[in-house]
């Protein structure tokens, strides 16, 4: 592939072996993510339970991330991605016997494969960190569209294959899992993380010893990164963490049409972000995330304006602004991944896994509540609610990016 063309070789074969897994784990997930919520509202009977499951799922991304960053560290992440998939498989297989008599099976679905998604994309994000020299927006770029091409693709199958149990989608899942943890294990090369600590010298490992929490909290672009990043997921949170679920109980959506809705927004995601990922290199990270935020703001706007043309029975408009939407969301991610993770993954030098699951950790803190508040805030208020309120948030964020964060 011509983006890896000035990669050493053993680099760019781990760069396409990832690249070529994220397009099969995207298959998955987009599926995955279309049927995840409207399953979950069909077995609870209720947006609040659903919006507690979801919260469940939320405090699995972010509660073991410190763990899971300092045992990154220390072994080699070729075995430790690869036992992501044993961990989504048992926790697909749980959603899959769960009925609605018997929701602690959920329960343990949830928290199983939610610790396999975080073991997956915490080593996934190191891997093209570790095996890329330069440009890593591109390349993270390049990475973010090879997953939304296989998350087109298998939003499409749901489009394309109507009128399947939910759960067919889940053990479908469970085969491209298999396949993606062969392609690890045959095609991904990487050293020992002991082997390359120990070339670091006696001042690193003196380094090391230093308290990754307490340097976060105390380094004030540490703790700028870490501030913004927990509002930014608290914010977009309230909005999108019931956002499926809100669409198939407001509009009575089913699975095909959020299917065929969406798949604007893994298209968007696809065409953009190899182009984001460039413009990260070129204007820098705080510039890019400031363009997010007003995508970002145009996604609440056409939200709101979707719903008051439904309220006045103006119905006709809705998969075109519910589309347009998901196109702006799409550019909103697609200007913010690629300056996300290079921030992320740069944050310390000796504790790389680690200090990034620290912030992972007090992010998760932020979105704890967002799948019940937007669940209360629909039901106890209105539909509207959570869009007006993400809107303002977003204000807070520009104005907190444009005084306190810095390159």
């Amino acid at each position: 592939m011509l983006i890896f063309g000035s990669i050493v070789k053993f680099k760019r074969r781990n760069l396409i072996t990832l690249s070529f897994t994220k397009l099969i784990h995207g298959f998955g997930i987009g599926m995955f993510n279309i049927v995840y919520q409207p399953y979950l509202l069909e077995l609870t009977n209720s947006i609040v339970m659903t919006g507690l499951f979801i919260s469940i799922g939320s405090i699995m991304q972010f509660l073991p991330m410190p763990l899971v960053g300092k045992f990154s560290d220390k072994h080699n992440r070729k075995y430790t991605i690869i036992s992501s998939i044993p961990l989504f498989i048992l926790g697909l297989l749980f959603l899959i016997i769960a009925r609605s008599n018997s929701l602690q099976y959920v329960i343990l679905g949830i928290i199983l494969y939610f610790l396999g998604l975080i073991v997956n994309n915490l080593n996934s994000q190191f891997l093209i960190a570790e095996n890329t020299d330069k440009s890593k927006g591109l390349i993270y770029g390049f990475m973010f569209f090879s997953f939304f091409v296989g998350s087109i693709a298998g939003t499409s199958f749901i489009i394309l294959i109507q009128g399947l149990n939910t759960r067919f989608y889940f053990l479908f899942f469970i085969v491209l899992l298999i396949i993606e943890g062969l392609i690890f294990t045959v095609f991904l090369s990487v050293q020992p993380q002991n082997n390359q600590n120990q070339n670091l010298g006696i001042n690193n490992n003196t380094k090391a010893k230093v308290n990754m929490w307490l340097k976060i909290f105390r380094t004030k672009t540490l703790r700028s990164i870490l501030i913004f990043f927990t509002l930014d997921i608290f914010v977009y949170g309230i909005s999108l963490s019931i956002y499926s679920g809100g669409l198939y109980d407001y509009y009575s959506l089913t699975k095909e049409e959020l299917a065929f809705i969406s798949i604007w927004f893994n298209i968007a995601n696809m065409v953009f972000l190899i182009p984001a990922g460039h413009l990260t290199d070129k204007i820098g990270n705080k510039k890019t995330l400031i363009l997010s935020q007003f995508f970002g703001f145009g996604y609440f706007f056409m939200n709101i304006m979707t719903v008051i043309l439904w309220i006045n029975q103006i119905k006709f408009s809705l998969y075109l602004t519910l589309s347009i939407g998901y196109v702006l969301l799409a550019l909103s991610v697609s200007t913010f991944a690629p300056a996300e993770q290079v921030i992320l993954t740069n944050l310390d030098e000796n504790k790389k896994s680690e200090s990034y699951g620290i912030v992972a950790f007090v992010r998760g803190i932020g979105f704890i509540p967002t799948g019940i508040i937007g669940g209360l805030i629909i039901e106890n208020v209105h539909y509207i609610a959570p869009f007006i309120f993400s809107s303002i948030g977003l204000i807070l964020e520009l104005l907190f990016l444009l005084k306190f964060f810095h390159e």
